[in-house]
């Protein structure tokens, strides 16, 4: 319930700290540029959850911005999530993200993060895995010597997870090389990831687990990889679309040269677009997506596309609404997801401005195990469908998400309550958590 309540969450447009005098707002008016937010602004959600496997879990995600009455939509953004869990669970990062930087048309944004995690989902590699439970108990079983009791339960619960400690840290650099409208950026990244199998306990993958069985050990080591590529850019506004499209193709490597243990390329091609539909008020979003990778690359790596935006595949909040987290990974990759958006309510409390909007979503991926399965991937469609609700503003979205599959028998798998920060309320969202966020801007 406070979940959907939140999508009622506005970010103020708050009280300006210096009130300028008649001439300098007349000025302002008058000028050619409509983005005129001046000071900081702000926001924050606690993040709460609870299951058995993960404990208790807590935490917050913060936001702070920097407008400079030119750039869209901020000058510079800080993003911080801290978040764990009760069973030592963890996912903390620190993102920042700078435009124009030195006075250049350059963009960019550096982030660190560290998580472990005891629940990730490995049912195996490819579109045709079933996660199926009987399998799991014939398999565990099947162990010699046979495992009873309270230690036959936990290797039936973890024989479709996997567990590791992951330290992560990427930078990436946008060059404007073209101006709005149309605005075409070139980008060069770095991403490092250390995967380190098991937990703070015990260095391996979980015993019995269908991964175990598949990587006796685990996938320990370092993925470096460079990423290249052009991204072209006509949206609107970059946090909440009415209109435009936003498209970006890139080609990544990881190889001994750059310090990585791992070999591989991959490609990636992702296009969106934004159309209103007879009014502003009722958006039509839409996300096509296609990767492609070669090379030994671990299943860490399987789980995340190429490009600017980082999220899991297939199956997720953010790709796959519906169908549990990473349920089909693979090497070939490829998605449609579409949404509608309907701003229903707009009411202005306290000299408040909200914007309440509804949504329902359509997901469609598909996978396959190597690069050039299209035959399984593609006769093998995943869908995902549901709806929510969202609450957009200048830099921040926070929406709530309901998702369900035929896959999954219709239950209800991906539920999100998130905070999607800059990147522009791109289908799908970020991270699950929960709360009420504001915005204060300062203006001319």
């Amino acid at each position: 319930m406070l979940g959907w309540l939140a999508c009622a969450a506005a970010w103020a447009q708050g009280v300006p700290e210096d009130v300028p005098d008649a001439e300098a707002a007349a000025e302002a008016d008058a000028g050619d540029d409509p983005w005129d937010r001046r000071g900081w602004g702000f926001g924050g959600l606690p993040a709460v959850n609870y299951n058995s496997d993960e404990g208790f879990g807590f935490g917050v995600v913060a936001s702070l911005y920097r407008y400079d009455g030119h750039l869209q939509p901020y000058k510079t953004a800080i993003n911080l999530v801290l978040f764990m869990t009760t069973k030592g669970i963890h996912n903390h990062w620190l993102e920042v993200d700078t435009l124009e930087l030195g006075g250049k048309p350059l963009r960019l944004t550096v982030r660190g993060e560290f998580s472990s995690t005891a629940t990730n989902n490995y049912c195996g590699v490819g579109p045709e895995v079933t996660c199926d439970p009987a399998v799991a108990e014939a398999a565990i079983d099947a162990v010699d010597p046979p495992l009873q009791g309270e230690a036959r339960e936990d290797a039936l619960r973890h024989y479709y997870r996997l567990r590791y400690l992951m330290p992560n840290g990427s930078a990436t650099l946008r060059w404007a090389i073209d101006p709005m409208p149309h605005k075409v950026e070139l980008l060069l990244g770095w991403r490092g990831r250390g995967i380190v199998p098991g937990d703070f306990r015990e260095r391996d993958p979980w015993p019995h687990s269908l991964y175990a069985s598949d990587f006796p050990g685990g996938e320990a080591g370092f993925v470096s990889l460079l990423q290249a590529g052009v991204m072209v850019d006509d949206r609107d506004n970059e946090p909440a679309p009415i209109r435009g499209y936003w498209v970006e193709g890139t080609v990544r490597a990881a190889t001994i040269a750059f310090g990585s243990t791992y070999d591989f390329v991959g490609w990636n091609v992702t296009l969106r677009g934004y159309h209103p539909l007879g009014t502003d008020r009722v958006v039509f979003a839409d996300r096509v997506m296609f990767d492609q990778l070669v090379g030994e690359a671990p299943v860490v790596e399987l789980v995340w596309p190429g490009g600017t935006q980082q999220y899991t595949f297939y199956g997720s909040l953010n790709a796959g609404r519906g169908i549990r987290l990473a349920r089909y990974v693979g090497k070939l990759k490829a998605m449609n997801q579409s949404e509608v958006r309907a701003t229903f309510w707009q009411p202005e409390i306290a000299g408040v401005h909200f914007d309440v909007t509804a949504l329902g979503f359509l997901d469609l991926g598909f996978v396959g195990a190597d690069p050039f399965d299209f035959g399984p991937a593609f006769s093998h469609p995943l869908p995902g469908t549901g709806g929510g609700c969202a609450s957009p503003s200048t830099a921040t979205v926070v929406r709530a998400d309901a998702g369900v599959s035929p896959i999954e028998d219709w239950s209800p798998r991906s539920i999100d309550i998130k905070n999607t920060f800059s990147g522009g309320y791109d289908i799908g969202g970020s991270d699950p958590y929960v709360g009420v966020g504001w915005d204060r801007q300062d203006r001319r």
